[in-house]
């Protein structure tokens, strides 16, 4: 890695940090750059993903799709993702497009999904004549166009019309196929043909090599994995092997980022954290009344913490309430409403603790909440908390237009890396 210096270290960093934003790299647009870097480096990106992710890149003339594998693909349980039946679907489609011409409609596609369900008796048949059947089949389609896989050669107004219509039972939607990029939608440690079901692919994918204890190459991989997907990782979530590898080569992984995203990482007692408000696709917060009364909530709840505490804390029910109403109190006279409904402890709490879970700052707990250690990101510097000045709210001094930090949201879907944010507690 010494040899990622001067303006060839600088081109490869470009396309270590583009591909793990966006997994799929076109030759159009802004993007045709960096196509054209990933073929002058390839060698050397290849090295570096196997060595530090374990991760296949492939690289042709036109295309650059890196082969992602998450860590923890349960680790935020509370976004909205695709339905089981949705995700079978997806599959589905996958394997029919591979006998469709470079363009097909969805009626099409139905019909090869139908025949190919008929003809496997263990497989779901699916009944296009199912409304509910039509709609999970449109948000598969979706799915595979938000990858790539499909491209509508129409407005996106006009294709989202049709493909409700098709919903509604008298429509259709025009797609162009992109075979290649179908091939490799799907990533799985190994073939899915070699073994017998999702929960063979799920131990493969847990147990490293699957030859007992992992490697210290493996665990290596597995925790940078961590890191570039979801880059606030805390030992207490760790498992042991993990944890105990972190312990021993922290400062080496750290430098491994530093050198390889061009990024700033936080080593902290209570893990590691990248901290890149470049390196994101959603912010924290956002200038809407439920990210006003979240952010109010983060702060009072990191100030529950027990002075020169370490790790996670629990705050129950009663005293979650509590914070909630104050917060209520606090932002009531600019923030009348949220989400059509008057501000109160309450509604708080109903809406500002998802937000919180989504960017796993909280997580749920039997007794309450339990807080992690990186909210304390988000304290309030001043100690005041939200205050009014003039007609504008002001959060900790700063104006929503221009929040503090940043963070990030998950998955390769195929799309972006996970959820992220910015750091572990000062």
């Amino acid at each position: 890695m010494n040899d990622w210096t001067g303006q060839e270290g600088h081109e490869r960093r470009e396309v270590v940090r583009a591909l793990l934003h966006t997994p799929v790299l076109r030759r159009e647009g802004r993007l045709r750059r960096m196509v054209d870097q990933a073929r002058r480096h390839e060698n050397d990106l290849r090295v570096w993903f196997d060595r530090q992710l374990g991760w296949p890149l492939v690289v042709e003339r036109d295309l650059v799709r890196l082969l992602k594998i998450p860590e923890d693909p349960g680790r935020y349980p509370d976004q909205a993702v695709p339905t089981p039946r949705q995700c079978a679907l997806y599959c589905l489609l996958l394997a029919v497009l591979a006998d469709c011409d470079r363009q097909t409609v969805i009626s099409e596609l139905a019909d090869r999904v139908t025949a190919l369900t008929t003809a496997h008796s263990n497989l779901r048949r699916f009944d296009a004549t199912s409304t509910r059947e039509r709609r999970d089949l449109v948000a598969a389609l979706r799915l595979l166009a938000e990858g790539g896989v499909l491209r509508s050669p129409r407005e996106a107004g006009v294709t989202a019309d049709s493909e409700q219509a098709y919903i509604a039972g008298h429509g259709n939607a025009i797609y162009d196929v992109d075979h290649r990029l179908a091939a490799s939608a799907v990533v799985c440690p190994v073939p899915p043909s070699q073994v017998d079901g999702p929960d063979a692919l799920l131990l493969v994918a847990e147990g490293g090599s699957g030859l007992g204890a992992r490697t210290d190459t493996e665990l290596r991989q597995a925790l940078m994995r961590r890191l570039v997907d979801d880059p606030v990782v805390h030992l207490e979530d760790l498992p042991p092997d993990q944890r105990e590898y972190l312990s021993v080569h922290r400062e080496e992984l750290a430098a491994e980022l530093v050198l390889g995203l061009d990024t700033r990482v936080e080593v902290r007692s209570e893990g590691l954290a990248i901290v890149d408000s470049r390196f994101t696709d959603t912010e924290f917060p956002a200038a809407s009344a439920v990210s006003v009364a979240a952010l109010a909530l983060a702060d009072l709840l990191a100030g529950d913490a027990v002075p020169g505490q370490i790790g996670s804390f629990v705050v129950g029910r009663d005293r979650l309430l509590e914070l909630a109403g104050l917060v209520a109190d606090q932002i009531c006279r600019v923030v009348p409403n949220i989400e059509r409904k008057p501000v109160s402890g309450p509604v708080v709490l109903r809406f500002s603790v998802p937000v919180l879970m989504q960017f796993g700052l909280v997580a749920s707990h039997e007794d309450g909440i339990l807080v992690r250690p990186a909210l304390a990101r988000y304290r309030d510097p001043s100690g005041r908390g939200a205050r009014v000045k003039g007609e504008a709210l002001l959060l900790f001094g700063r104006d929503l237009d221009t929040p503090p930090h940043r963070s990030k949201a998950q998955s390769d879907r195929p799309s972006s890396p996970g959820g992220h944010s910015d750091g572990i507690a000062d």
